[in-house]
């Protein structure tokens, strides 16, 4: 059988468990305990998730990140004290008198570069494996408090992420879509899926690793 490995955040977290149980028998399913996080996390943490889960030779990598790099933190008050710059955001969907930090955690220019640095430190450690990008999944923008996502971001990032890794021959699922078109009713809070949705983005994994024929 082929070996999976799953990289990505807490909505890798939601399913991770469900692909592995639904794979029994056709494909082995690692994935490390903690959270991904955004991408520099990932490019940090990578090696030690592979010594850490010993990691027989991978032959398909499923990797997501994005929610994390396009967070805006509270800045903890409706002053202007987010950043250096003394820059912070107030958006009008979200209860009044919260304030985030302008900029995303991750820059867009920083997420390109990053996508790129993780994808190269995903080849050198797993040479023969097929490497996958998931596209971000949406949130409820309303439900934000401690930390702001807008959809519309999302969107701006994952359309990185094609851009940088397409041309490398990284294959693309767009979970984004598929769970905007199927899950919207499905969350549990303002990021994550309950279970009916952390299982139905399982199988919607397992159906593109089939039509890619990679099991």
């Amino acid at each position: 059988m082929k070996n999976l490995l799953l990289i990505g955040d807490s909505i890798r977290m939601g399913y991770d468990s469900y692909v592995q149980e639904k794979l029994a028998g056709r494909m082995n399913v690692f994935y490390p305990e903690e959270n991904c996080r955004f991408a520099q996390y990932t490019l940090r943490t990578l090696s030690d998730w592979k010594g850490q889960l010993s990691l027989p030779e991978i032959q398909v990598v499923h990797w997501n990140n994005g929610l994390w790099d396009v967070l805006h933190l509270n800045t903890g008050s409706t002053g202007c004290d987010g950043e250096a710059a003394g820059e912070t955001i107030a958006p009008e969907n979200v209860v009044a008198g919260h304030h985030y930090d302008k900029d995303p955690l991750t820059p867009p220019d920083m997420y390109r570069y990053m996508l790129g640095r993780v994808h190269t430190r995903i080849q050198q450690l797993f040479p023969n494996a097929e490497i996958i990008f998931a596209t971000s999944t949406p949130v409820i923008e309303e439900q934000a408090s401690w930390a702001y996502r807008s959809n519309k971001e999302i969107d701006e990032f994952n359309q990185i992420a094609r851009e940088v890794l397409i041309p490398r021959g990284v294959r693309i699922n767009e979970l984004g879509d598929f769970a905007r078109r199927n899950c919207e009713d499905l969350h549990r809070d303002w990021v994550h899926y309950n279970e009916e949705g952390c299982s139905i983005l399982a199988d919607e994994i397992i159906q593109y690793l089939e039509s890619e024929n990679l099991i």
